[in-house]
Order: structure tokens, then sequence, then C-alpha cells
């Protein structure tokens, strides 16, 4: 039976394998700047209108665009639904808002009354009971192609930045 040993003495490797180790103990850094990146993506998509695939949102309702306070589809005059915040979880980053009407927007949903009969509002001039009203999907948070890309980009570079960082001059 043969056998084949490898031993690696050369000082470079041997640190350039450390900093690896060490970087890949340290995603801090990489989690900050994939919750940077998505929450500017994000917002990019209320500004342009699009989910995640580049898809147009849903026009709004005829009626409803003739009233509506605030410049675009899902942004309204505190623009707060388009105040995308991203903060470190346990073991990554969560991106999302903490807009409680988000989750209806974002994913669409029917709302129905709690305690009557209908829902009472008005709209356009006119006023209306019904016994639910649709939300459209408007997908703002999620990932597109790009995004996953640009997100393999920013690991790889954390690692390649470890790699290469020497503590002496090049």
């Amino acid at each position: 039976m043969t056998a084949a040993t490898l031993t690696i003495d050369d000082h470079e490797i041997i640190d350039a394998l450390d900093r690896l180790l060490a970087a890949a103990g340290t995603l801090t850094p990489v989690y900050k700047n994939i919750g940077e990146y998505e929450a500017e993506a994000t917002k990019e998509r209320f500004r342009t209108g699009r989910d995640p695939e580049g898809n147009a949102w849903k026009d709004l309702n005829e009626l409803y665009a003739k009233t509506k306070k605030g410049p675009s589809i899902l942004v309204g005059q505190t623009r707060d639904l388009s105040s995308i915040i991203w903060q470190l979880a346990s073991s990554g980053v969560e991106i999302g808002s903490n807009v409680v009407y988000a989750r209806a927007h974002n994913e669409g949903a029917t709302i129905v009354p709690k305690n009557a009969a209908a829902l009472m509002f008005s709209m356009g001039g006119q006023t209306f009971m019904v016994k639910s009203v649709a939300i459209p999907r408007r997908q703002f948070l999620g990932f597109s192609s790009e995004d996953q890309v640009r997100i393999q980009e920013i690991i790889e570079d954390h690692f390649l930045d470890a790699i290469e960082n020497t503590a002496g001059p090049k």
C-alpha cells in the first residue's frame, strides 16, 4: 500500500490560509455589505415600480389614483413603506420593512371586515360598502438574479481580501 503526504512549509501560504479561516469566522462585514446593497436595490424597486425580476407593479385602481396622496405606487406622503431597513441576525442579515402593512403589499392580500358585515371606504369621491378588498401583489422584497450575483461577489470579495491581505509590504 502506498501513501502520499503533502507538507506545506511555505509561510505565505500558511498565513493566507490562516487569514482565510479568520475571515470565515468574521462574516459580520459580509452581512453588513449585503444589507446595505439589498436595501438600495429594494429602494430602486420603489423608484422604478418593478418587482425583483423586473416586472412592473400592477397599476393603481383608477378611482384610487385620482385622490392618492404620494408620488407613486406604494409610495405615500410619509414614504414609510419605502424606508427599507436591514439588521444583523444571529447567522445572517434580515432585510425588510417595519411597516405593518408591508406584507400585504409585498405578497398581496384580501382585506375583510373584522367586526362588521362590510368594509366602508371612500375612493375617488365615491363611497363603497364591500365584503372584501383585494390588494394586488406588488413585490418589493426579494432577490433578483442580479442581486444573487452581486451578493456572491460581496462574499467572494470578503474572502479574496482576506487571502490577499498581508501584514507586510508586497
